[in-house]
């Protein structure tokens, strides 16, 4: 079996191509720890129709992970499985259109869908709200006030004076398993640097923290422009490792590259 290593903005998977016979939670999990090629995902590309299945490092399914369909993109355009610079990719998060915008050094573009604030989308216990904007949480005696939206996953937002400063903390880990989200949640910390310019750093349900998610960018441009913080719709989001472009309006486009680090045949 040949597998690789890419990142996208210091996210970074194990891609592969799918076979039937292979249970790839089981794999994520034995693969993906940093004992092995510490990455925070798996990646399995399936042809006919093209999809992209997709798990976290503890062997979980996520629906879908933004920097992980760029990384995608790529391994589908340089293996020859799509012919074309635009292409679909199915996910359990819906159909995700993408557009290869440059070919060396690889950036595209992918539409990311519709975001949903609706409870249902959310699976959190039950609630009088149709939707959870603002909420206050009290975590360690602790007032601590979020927004939670459907962005390709689940995703909580929570804007800080210093999203850097979140990784020392545990409250990325505490609003994750919160009682209140039944399937846990991705928890983006977001640091407002301008109208036009923000860092965010996620703690992700099924990995911890991570350089980079790009479902949690989206989310994070959303919730900020809903909430009247940037002057237009587009925004640069930093990461620790590179930076994405979002913009949109109902549907939402991410921008950014994907990088390959090697390929190797594993055995056993």
């Amino acid at each position: 079996m040949i597998i690789h290593k890419y990142n996208g903005c210091g996210n970074n998977f194990i891609v592969l191509d799918y076979e039937e016979e292979t249970d790839y939670s089981q794999f994520a999990e034995k693969w993906c720890g940093k004992d092995q090629f510490d990455t925070d995902g798996l990646i399995a590309v399936k042809t006919q129709p093209l999809e992209m299945i997709y798990y976290n490092k503890d062997g979980s399914r996520a629906p879908m992970c933004g920097n992980g369909i760029r990384c995608f993109a790529r391994y589908v355009w340089e293996k020859n499985i799509v012919k074309s610079l635009q292409f679909d990719v199915q996910t359990l998060a819906g159909t995700i259109s993408i557009e290869i915008l440059e070919q060396e050094p690889f950036y595209c573009v992918a539409q990311m869908g519709t975001p949903d604030y609706s409870i249902k989308r959310l699976a959190v216990a039950q609630t009088n709200s149709d939707s959870i904007v603002d909420q206050t949480l009290i975590i360690d005696e602790e007032e601590v006030q979020l927004t939670c939206l459907f962005m390709g996953t689940i995703h909580t937002v929570v804007f800080v004076e210093d999203a850097q400063a979140q990784l020392k903390k545990d409250l990325g880990e505490k609003i994750c398993h919160h009682p209140m989200f039944k399937e846990k949640t991705n928890v983006n910390f977001v640091q407002l640097i301008s109208e036009t310019e923000m860092f965010v750093r996620t703690y992700e349900r099924g990995v911890g923290w991570t350089l980079a998610c790009g479902t949690g960018c989206c989310a994070a441009y959303v919730v900020a422009k809903d909430h009247g913080y940037l002057s237009k719709d587009e925004v640069t989001v930093y990461l620790e490792q590179g930076a994405l472009v979002i913009t949109g309006d109902q549907q939402i486009q991410m921008m950014g590259p994907a990088v390959v680090e090697w390929s190797k045949e594993l055995e056993g």
